[in-house]
């Protein structure tokens, strides 16, 4: 199957299966585990390294949920969840947001977390998040929006 976003490329590989997923994180090494640990539990993984590239992506192909980095070049993680809430075409979509406790702009940890999901994020971790947490977190969030359940906000973790 060939990519729906010309020059992206799909991670999950040539039998997409299950819901699409956006993960958004800077460092190569952290975005490629969480993209293959995603798309071996059956998501349609895409990826974007910087918030900008984000805001594109998630217009273009209406991703299920959304993994986001807060800290990212150029435009932060808050920014990029303000901005999808802000627009009706991606205002629904599950969002799982993370950051190092060692965020460089200082804000790390729950106080971050409030922040998130105050900026519209459905749930917040400290990273390092296990790959198996992260998809629970993921499926829970899907499965929440599939059934249109009201409400948003999780716990801070």
């Amino acid at each position: 199957m060939s990519d729906p976003v010309p020059g992206h490329k799909l991670s999950s590989g040539t039998r997409p299966r299950g819901p699409l997923v956006l993960v958004v994180e800077e460092e190569d090494e952290v975005r490629e585990l969480y993209a293959a640990q995603l798309a071996a539990a059956g998501f349609i993984v895409f990826e974007a390294s910087d918030g900008s590239t984000a805001v594109e992506k998630a217009l273009q192909l209406g991703p299920h949920a959304i993994v986001l980095d807060l800290v990212l070049p150029a435009i932060d993680g808050l920014k990029v969840a303000r901005r999808l809430r802000a627009d009706e075409r991606t205002q629904a979509v599950a969002i799982v947001a993370f950051a190092a406790l060692n965020a460089p702009k200082g804000a790390g940890g729950p106080a971050l977390g409030t922040l998130a999901i105050a900026a519209g994020c459905d749930s917040f971790f400290s990273r390092p998040v296990a790959p198996a947490t992260l998809i629970r977190e993921v499926l829970l969030l899907v499965a929440r929006q599939s059934r249109k359940a009201p409400g948003r906000g999780r716990a801070a973790k």
